[in-house]
């Protein structure tokens, strides 16, 4: 089976943003709201730019920009995108005037900028990419789609590089509304933010962070469901539980969510360390970005940052060989990816 590599992943988010800094000195926010931390975008972007374009768009640009610098893979033979939202910000630009002024003094910008599918699209014009290009929304899911179907065309063979990318923006507005109906600004709960991450993927493993071993996803599991999918995971990576260092899960202090990862945790990976990664990057549709993320960068440097420990969970000694990361929303949907270290490849 044709294997499947991280060679980079960059974050901008409530951390340093484009940087590893919060493996070893962590910003904790303790606000239930914040927006992620932007770079300086005049550093990658002329003015015009910077102008034309939404702030979900010029973070997707840097980001794929400095990965393209660091690898040397400016032009990937696909781009796929998983956002819930979409470009929010340019779209709320749109609606607000339409319901104030009516329809005579709408701006085309925000109104080509506002659809879910401009970020892949400019990513594309920007690098020159004219293969395969696709957006994926489905709420909490759509990131772990777009990585799911990157792994479906290398396994296939019609790839050798790609850019997955997880987008999302959370506005004041927006963030109010999903605060009033419970998803968020709970106490204890990890704040909610926004969400702009890419990784590239290759199938050469020279300079690779480390391999997507496994993926799979699954709609109203039953029980027997979820242990199909962890024992055919586990199968396909080649690792048996107690290989596994730790598994990242989506938790985010929302006792209604947070449960469905305790009781998978507890039930099939009773001996596995759980960790958690949205106390630090936010929680938000595209927060499980940020679970892989974390993790390729865990397997990459060898080590597991304290600040991803839940409690006092114990880690094992020595580099760690392998990460699972768990995603679910409800117990509706339930997505797991399975990262390997190169350790000895």
């Amino acid at each position: 089976m044709k294997r499947i590599y991280i060679r980079d992943a960059e974050q901008i988010s409530l951390q340093q943003p484009l940087s590893e800094e919060w493996m070893s000195a962590p910003v904790y926010c303790r606000e239930p709201y914040a927006r992620v931390v932007d770079p300086d975008f005049r550093l990658w972007l002329s003015p015009a730019e910077s102008r034309r374009l939404g702030r979900i768009l010029k973070r997707a640009l840097v980001i794929g920009r400095v990965i393209a610098d660091k690898t040397g893979i400016g032009t990937p033979d696909a781009i796929l995108v998983g956002t819930g939202l979409g470009c929010m910000e340019n779209t709320e630009r749109i609606l607000e005037p339409l319901c104030r002024d009516g329809e005579q003094m709408l701006s085309p910008t925000h109104f080509m900028q506002s659809t879910h599918n401009t970020i892949a699209a400019l990513l594309a014009i920007h690098s020159g990419a004219h293969g395969y290009n696709i957006t994926y929304s489905h709420k909490d899911l759509s990131f772990d789609l777009a990585l799911q179907d990157a792994c479906m065309q290398f396994r296939a063979g019609a790839l050798r590089t790609a850019l997955v990318g997880g987008f999302d923006e959370l506005t004041p507005s927006y963030y109010t509304l999903l605060r009033r109906i419970g998803c968020l600004g709970a106490e204890g709960q990890a704040p909610g933010s926004e969400a702009a991450v890419s990784l590239l993927l290759t199938d050469d493993g020279r300079d690779a962070l480390c391999e997507v071993a496994a993926m799979r996803i699954r709609y109203r599991p039953t029980d027997d469901d979820l242990s199909e999918l962890l024992s055919e995971a586990l199968a396909e990576a080649g690792i048996a539980p107690e290989g596994l260092a730790g598994i990242l899960t989506g938790a985010d202090g929302n006792p209604a969510n947070d449960r469905f990862y305790e009781t998978f945790v507890s039930r099939l990976l009773p001996g596995v360390p759980a960790l958690r990664y949205r106390h630090l990057f936010g929680t938000g549709y595209s927060a499980s970005a940020y679970g892989v993320y974390a993790a390729a960068h865990c397997l990459g440097r060898g080590f597991i940052p304290p600040a991803l420990r839940c409690g006092a969970a114990p880690l094992g000694d020595g580099r760690p060989q392998a990460l699972a990361v768990l995603n679910q929303r409800g117990g509706k949907h339930y997505s797991l990816v399975i990262l390997r270290a190169l350790c000895g490849d």
